[in-house]
Order: structure tokens, then C-alpha cells, then sequence
């Protein structure tokens, strides 16, 4: 599936999940431009912006896993009653539903928390819900000089460890892309399992993503350069 369609898709679930439509002006979609809202702002501050905003991203992710989980786990228990396979078998399955449908709730609640912190450290608003996870750094970027030697050992890991994340999720979405059209083709899929792969492996990408790009904000703050830029450039 084309990322992009799948995160418009997720933006159009959880609208819905939060009672709110996507509202462009409002709600900042990418980190470059959360900073230039935030002005003169201190980095001390940008920086702790930066680091909610990304958690958000993450948690944009979960939420959605968890919408596919509670659906994956309706359609079992539908399946079962289709099937009369018993009364236990039933309630083993509503049981599922009922845990996944409480810890639904409780990332809600997480996500919400994320909002209402990320609003008031950078006096935006963050109402809709964040679409496109950020980008990913190209190339590791380049260590510039008065680097503190913690944070060019931060920044080796989290490249490493996004090379890791990128080559799964680039490995599920050509799993999902077969998958979908095996599906189209003979509806004879486990579609909602190959759904819940890929969220979950984008949402592990979008850690790690994070991660780089965090490291790369602070780099800048350490150098003295514009973290906006710095970010704008990766």
C-alpha cells in the first residue's frame, strides 16, 4: 500500500476517533514547520517541543494499531458466531475484544496527554491529528566540529538503528503490496493481519525516525545553528 494513502487513511480513522475533521492551518504537519510557528522561542524549548512532537507521531501510530486490532478481534468474534464454533469459544473471543477495546482506550488517553503537553510547550494548537510521519534522513548526516562526543555516539545508533527500521518496514510494504493484490484478485487473504504488520512496522520506523532527527536538532542547538534549518535540510 502507498504510505502516503495509508496515512491520509489513518488521519481519516482517527478524526473520527476524536471527534475533529483534519484542519491544515491549524495543526502544523511537519516538524520544520512547528519551529517556524514557534518563532523566537528559546532551543531549550524547541528542543523539548521536538521531542513531544515526535512521541505524537508515534502514538498517531499505536492508535491506529489498536483500530485494527478492535476491528480484527470484531470480526473474529462475527466469524465464530458465523460459524456456531460454541459458546466458549465465543467468549474467549469477546474477552480479546474487551482487553484490546481497554487498551484502546488507555492509548487514547496517552495520546491525548501528548496533545495537550506538546500545546502547551509550543502555544500551538494540536487539535487534528499529525498525517505523515517525518521524513528520513537521506545520507547520515555529517558531524560538524564541537560535537560532544555523547552525542556523536547517539547519532551512529540512531542511523544504525533506523537502517534497521527502514529496511523492515520497506520489506512489509512489499509484503502488504502482494498481499492486497492477492486480495483483490481472490479476497482468499488474511488482509487485517498484513494491515496490522504494516502499521506496526511503520510505527517502529517512525521511532526511529524520530530518533535521528531529534539527534540532528540537538546537534544544531550544540553548534549554534538554526535547528529549523538544520532539520529543513535532512
Amino acid at each position: 500500500m502507498n504510505t502516503i494513502f495509508k496515512f491520509a487513511w489513518v488521519a481519516v480513522v482517527l478524526s473520527f476517533t476524536f471527534g475533529t475533521a483534519p484542519s491544515w492551518a491549524q495543526t502544523p504537519q511537519t516538524d520544520v514547520e512547528m519551529l517556524a510557528l514557534m518563532g523566537d522561542a528559546p532551543n531549550e524549548k524547541k528542543l523539548a517541543a521536538l521531542e513531544v512532537y515526535y512521541e505524537l507521531h508515534v502514538s498517531e501510530s499505536i492508535v491506529q494499531h489498536m483500530n485494527e486490532r478492535r476491528t480484527g478481534a470484531m470480526f473474529a468474534i462475527q466469524r465464530a458466531q458465523r460459524a456456531e464454533m460454541g459458546a466458549d469459544e465465543i467468549a474467549k473471543r469477546e474477552k480479546t475484544a474487551k482487553d484490546i477495546a481497554a487498551e484502546r482506550e488507555a492509548k487514547l488517553e496517552a495520546n491525548m496527554a501528548l496533545r495537550l503537553k506538546l500545546e502547551q510547550i509550543s502555544g500551538i494548537e494540536f487539535a487534528e491529528n499529525l498525517v505523515m510521519i517525518p521524513d528520513a534522513p537521506m545520507a547520515k548526516p555529517a558531524v560538524p566540529v564541537g560535537v560532544s562526543a555523547d552525542l556523536i555516539k547517539a547519532q551512529a545508533e540512531a542511523w544504525s538503528a533506523l537502517q534497521v527500521a527502514q529496511s523492515k518496514w520497506q520489506e512489509q510494504r512489499l509484503i502488504m503490496l502482494e498481499a492486497q493484490q492477492r486480495y483483490d484478485e481472490t479476497r482468499d487473504v488474511p488482509i487485517g493481519d498484513h494491515f496490522r504488520a504494516m502499521t506496526e512496522a511503520e510505527t517502529n520506523y517512525a521511532i526511529a525516525i524520530g530518533a535521528c532527527r531529534m539527534i540532528e536538532a540537538r546537534i544544531a542547538a550544540q553548534t549554534g545553528k538554526s535547528i529549523g534549518a538544520v532539520l529543513g535540510g535532512l
